[in-house]
């Protein structure tokens, strides 16, 4: 059960996070592409784009797609570590012996506890 609310832990704040850093990269692309929509080359006689709002759509729907695949590889290995972490914790009676100092206060729910009791 404690392995469960560790997962569950690490799933929803690493989605919002990850789901915020693809929502950056996307919107970062979108204005590169509308920045550079709105240079003095495309708006001489010959090269005019009427309205920039298609092609920057565009732009931001492919710069979601690209970092929806990358922020997958981050996501994977985001799983590996804590169900790692849980294997570890499994095997050695509760007590992480192979994980980081870092991941183990992160996780460690007695910390916790005692972080959000006794305040700043």
């Amino acid at each position: 059960m404690n392995n469960i609310l560790r997962i569950g832990k690490v799933n929803v704040i690493g989605d919002v996070i990850l789901f915020l850093g693809k929502l950056c990269v996307s919107l970062f692309c979108a204005l590169f592409a509308f920045l550079m929509l709105d240079t003095h080359k495309y708006k001489s006689a010959h090269n005019k784009i009427s309205s920039p709002l298609i092609p920057v759509v565009i732009t931001w729907a492919l710069g979601y797609i690209v970092a929806k695949l990358f922020f997958a590889v981050v996501e994977m290995s985001i799983d590996t570590i804590i169900l790692s972490f849980c294997q570890d914790a499994e095997e050695h009676q509760g007590n992480a012996q192979y994980a980081p100092p870092l991941l183990m206060e992160t996780l460690d729910e007695q910390s916790e506890l005692q972080r959000l009791t006794q305040g700043p």
